[in-house]
């Protein structure tokens, strides 16, 4: 029971932290970006327990970041990598450019 609070727990902080960054987006692309990988992240998660747990079919749907899955472990990094990336030009970043560059 433990180890499944603490893997709640961890998601939970990863799909904040997502949010937080969408709220900080610069412009729609980056903010739609960073909500779509939180929900990607989260409607993966829900599948797989509610699999778990019997209240869905088993399908072959990995777990976020657990489940062996190359190519889907690939995509999901690929998708954060990109998320950090453009989480270092923030709406306030880039309004601050904007006036510097005229």
């Amino acid at each position: 029971m433990a180890g499944s609070m603490v893997l709640f727990v961890l998601f939970g902080v990863v799909v904040w932290r997502l949010v937080r960054l969408s709220l900080q987006g610069a412009t729609n692309f980056e903010r739609l970006f960073t909500v779509g990988v939180a929900i990607f992240l989260v409607a993966h998660f829900i599948v797989h327990v509610g699999m778990n747990i019997g209240l869905m079919p088993v399908t072959g749907l990995t777990i976020p970041f657990m489940s062996y899955g190359g190519t889907h472990l690939l995509v999901e990094f690929m998708a954060l990598g990109v998320v950090m990336a453009m989480s270092r030009y923030t709406m306030a970043r880039y309004k601050a450019e904007d006036v510097i560059l005229g």
